[in-house]
């Protein structure tokens, strides 16, 4: 045990060596996308130097919590054959009955019977109990919920209006949405290149539940519930690697990193993703700690749910797999009957993702072409060329791919902050600094578990780089979050440790909380200003603003103009029409004129009673000429964007005609 004076400067080190990273995160997240600032990597050298020597002088800081280890328990029946006959035969009739793209009532039903069966086969412990003494709400407790407060609000604050205006993706959902309320239950959803179903039957339940039209909030309230399930998620997994005090870091971090967040709000599935590969490898961890099968079935639920969510999550087949066989092989798992048995009970936790899937197995089946086109033009040449080595790209993709949390960053707008790294920089220094202590934590407690999430990470990387036909849509803010959680739990650790140390007076003990608030509190004010004003304002920058074409079809109505006179006259890269609609509350709204039709249809339109409007491009000069040389008494304005930059909209006035 250090004496007290050695562990005040091994504390101090600490201290010196995160402000170092801080700096050092800040050099890089300054400095240019080719090249990064040479003196943020020393200063990175410098701080790694520094939190090795404090460890190695005061070691008992990695003493400060450890999650409960638990031996193994054996049901002296290790399954019930009649509860498993009873799921594979539900499974065959939930699989036959999915023909067609189709979920019916009675493969449905099978269905539910199949899972059910299956964990009543394989359970082999048993049911959770309430405490004797009643449940007592302690600290943590209360951190727990204070936590979760503070994630429902960062998912929820202003949502109708970050983001506000969104684009063709959402009409595609809505449109999937709609065939959901009119009875068409499918298990793929072909449109769009294809996607899975949970958003849409989730979209659909909250239309039916709040009574709420078919909107993109719709759409959103459905994604930030997703995006809040992640948070009970991730403590599990951070109290599974590093205890309490890791779960409560761990899931704070993942309340308010933007990262988290953003995909949260927009409204597509992309929360999917992060959240049922954080509840998959809680329960992995979990089970690898305990050796409890029910920890492995519960791993596969999630594993089997998830994929029903965002195809990125198939990583998942390779990453959970990965994650275990690391750690396996690193305990020697081979040489004990309990690592074999613990081994027979992760691939039945793999299985039990097999009833789960069954429609979506038949669908598989049906229809390959539709469930792996986007998967297959995105690593083969069946939309474009592969521009060069494959080998080299894949190598190069998996380079900046790894660098996106420091340096490089995503350009898409939709789900992130354009070239920025996807962590601000205390977390990206904390990230680092965590990956050091990793290794020590790793080092000091002959603990290999930790090397599950390294090696989940590092696959759950592959859905974004191994995008060879694309290579700019790498690196992926919404493709790679399935290493989100591992990332949030490394990032975690050195604070828990922080916070869980053990102090000789209640001054350092003070101290040490007192560094630990002002840390939350400044990734709270960091994490909310990227959010609600970074993305915000890169984000209205570059969407389009369907939202405005609406309200002045909306005035115009109010004004007495009649609905069938008013138009929007459509160019390239402009307006999805069906947005228009949506927000006139009709997405098939029928009043979208090509650019280049509209002299044909502006014959036509003269005789129409009654004043008439129309949209038009700012640079599309060749229909506004047209509007004039067909009405010279019209006349247009400019309106340009309300709350930001970016191309506005003119608005062409054509007195009424002739009295026919």
């Amino acid at each position: 045990m250090a004496n007290r004076p050695l562990r005040a400067i091994a504390d101090l080190t600490l201290v010196t060596g995160a402000v170092l990273a801080v700096f050092a995160q800040l050099r890089l997240d300054a400095s240019p996308r080719d090249a990064p600032d040479p003196w943020g990597l020393v200063l990175y050298a410098g701080s790694f130097l520094l939190m090795v020597w404090a460890i190695h002088r005061a070691p008992e800081r990695l003493e400060a919590e450890r999650p409960p280890q638990e031996r193994p328990t054996f049901s002296s029946r290790s399954y019930r054959p009649v509860w498993l006959a009873l799921s594979l035969g539900g499974m065959i009739l939930a699989f036959l009955d999915s023909g067609g793209n189709r979920f019916r009532p009675l493969g449905v039903t099978a269905w539910i019977v199949a899972v059910i069966a299956w964990f009543l086969a394989w359970w082999n412990a048993p049911l959770p109990r309430l405490p004797r003494d009643g449940f007592r709400l302690r600290g943590h407790h209360l951190l727990f919920l204070l936590i979760l407060a503070l994630g429902i609000g960062f998912r929820y604050w202003d949502l109708p209006n970050l983001p506000r205006d969104v684009n063709s993706d959402h009409a595609e959902k809505l449109l999937d949405v709609r065939d959901v309320l009119n009875g068409e239950y499918r298990i793929f959803f072909p449109r769009n290149t294809g996607r899975e179903a949970f958003q849409f039957y989730l979209a659909a339940a909250t239309i039916r539940l709040f009574d709420m039209p078919l909107h993109k909030y719709a759409l959103q309230v459905g994604t930030a519930f997703i995006g809040v399930l992640l948070l009970p998620a991730l403590y599990l997994l951070g109290a599974s690697l590093w205890g309490r005090w890791g779960g409560l870091w761990t899931m704070f971090l993942g309340a308010i990193a933007s990262w988290a967040v953003i995909p949260a709000r927009v409204g597509l599935r992309y929360p999917f993703l992060p959240t049922f590969a954080a509840w998959s490898l809680a329960f992995l961890i979990r089970g690898l700690r305990s050796g409890q099968r029910t920890d492995f079935l519960w791993m596969g639920f999630f594993l089997g749910i998830g994929l029903y969510g965002y195809s990125p999550f198939r990583g998942m087949l390779a990453a959970l797999p990965a994650a275990f066989l690391v750690t396996w092989l690193a305990q020697r798992g081979w040489r004990t009957t309990i690592g074999w048995q613990r081994a027979k009970d992760f691939l039945i936790g793999m299985l039990t993702a097999a009833p789960i899937l069954a429609p979506m197995l038949r669908f598989i089946v049906d229809y390959p072409e539709f469930f792996f086109y986007r998967l297959m033009t995105r690593v083969s040449t069946w939309e474009k060329p592969i521009e060069g080595n494959p080998l080299l790209i894949l190598a190069d993709n998996l380079r900046r791919a790894l660098l996106m949390f420091h340096w490089t960053g995503d350009e898409v707008y939709v789900a992130t902050i354009p070239l920025r790294p996807m962590l601000d920089p205390l977390m990206g220094a904390l990230l680092a600094l965590g990956g050091v202590a990793v290794i020590l934590w790793m080092l000091h407690h002959r603990d290999p578990v930790p090397l599950a999430m390294l090696a989940a990470g590092l696959v759950m990387l592959l859905p974004s780089a191994y995008n060879l036909s694309f290579p700019r849509e790498n690196p992926s803010t919404v493709r790679a979050a399935g290493a989100l959680p591992a990332v949030l739990a490394f990032t975690a650790l050195v604070p828990a440790l922080w916070t869980a140390g053990r102090s000789s007076s209640r001054f350092e003990q003070g101290m040490r909380w007192g560094a630990a608030i002002l840390l939350a509190l400044a990734l709270i004010r960091i994490n909310a200003d990227r959010i609600f004003r970074e993305y915000a304002a890169s984000y209205c920058r570059a969407v389009l603003n369907a939202s405005e074409a609406a309200e002045i079809l909306r005035g115009f109505y109010l004004g007495g103009g009649p609905e069938t006179n008013a138009f929007y006259v459509a160019y390239p890269y402009w307006f999805d029409s069906r947005l228009i609609g949506m927000w006139l509350g009709d997405i098939d709204w029928p009043h979208t004129i090509w650019h280049e039709d509209l002299p044909q249809a502006l014959e036509g339109h003269r005789s129409l009673p009654g004043p008439r409007l129309y949209l038009v491009h700012p640079e599309d000069h060749a229909s506004l000429a047209a509007l004039q040389a067909a009405d010279p008494e019209g006349w247009w304005v400019s309106r340009p964007r309300a709350h930001c930059e970016g191309w506005g909209i003119i608005v062409f006035h054509a007195p009424p005609g002739p009295s026919p």
